[in-house]
């Protein structure tokens, strides 16, 4: 079962944090995910649910989170962090570029028991100098939107300790797309309409692998179920699909 969190807000500021992209259940009401977006509620719980049995309890099962520190790239409002925290997290840091989704999450880690102390960054994922060091790094359904996925996954590698989690859409061919220019995420200025390249499984382990990060265990292979990857989507040419994996040294 996909769990909600539980929010209390004034009846006028529920619309100011739409649109939900993980389940919420605000003043005793279930949000309706996608308010106000091009995506359909229905498409998103599918979408969160097939997430859930890659992302949720049988990830989270895998990794010694007590007392750990977490960064989670692309965080969006800090969902997956959240259900990390409830663990044992000591101190959590989640980066994200849209300003709405870094409000949520404040309200929604400043409001929930079990969770460690937070920190959300209103900023790109693309650093521009290698961050802190944690002991766990989230890098979860943003490698296929950077032009250079390399850089950021390799600065990943040199700060952190234990566990790397990767998910990410890939292409067996590496394959160079054009990025719709009304998908920004995450402040990357630098992409635009311009072209981004589809990692593939190979380069991801290759990478990882040349970092010291050489036990990889794959979560998932491109099993994504047809119904969640349009045919018309600008990342879909048939042979895309996602993947999901543990890294450790």
């Amino acid at each position: 079962m996909l769990k909600a969190f539980n929010l209390t807000l004034s009846p006028g500021e529920v619309g100011d944090y739409d649109p939900w992209y993980y389940p919420v259940v605000i003043n005793g009401v279930q949000m309706k995910l996608g308010a106000g977006s091009t995506s359909s509620h229905e498409y998103l719980l599918k979408w969160q649910e097939y997430r859930d049995g890659v992302l949720g309890d049988s990830l989270l099962d895998k990794l010694d989170l007590q007392d750990k520190t977490l960064r989670d790239y692309a965080c969006n409002c800090g969902y997956w962090g959240l259900r990390a925290a409830e663990r044992g997290l000591k101190y959590y840091v989640g980066i994200e570029g849209r300003e709405v989704f870094v409000k949520q999450g404040k309200q929604l880690w400043g409001q929930t028991d079990n969770r460690c102390p937070y920190q959300f960054i209103l900023g790109n994922v693309v650093a521009r100098a290698t961050p802190p060091r944690v002991d766990i790094s989230f890098c979860i359904g943003i490698l296929y939107h950077l032009p250079d996925w390399q850089s950021v996954l390799k600065q990943i590698t040199e700060s952190t300790n234990d566990a790397i989690v990767v998910e990410t859409r890939v292409h067996p061919n590496a394959s160079p797309r054009k990025y719709p220019g009304d998908l920004m995420f995450n402040r990357i200025e630098d992409v635009g309409t311009g072209v981004v390249q589809l990692p593939s499984l190979d380069e991801i382990t290759r990478l990882l692998g040349a970092a010291g990060w050489g036990c990889i265990e794959i979560l998932e292979n491109g099993n994504t179920p047809d119904v969640l990857v349009p045919a018309g989507e600008w990342f879909n040419d048939g042979a895309a699909g996602r993947v999901a994996l543990i890294a450790r040294k």
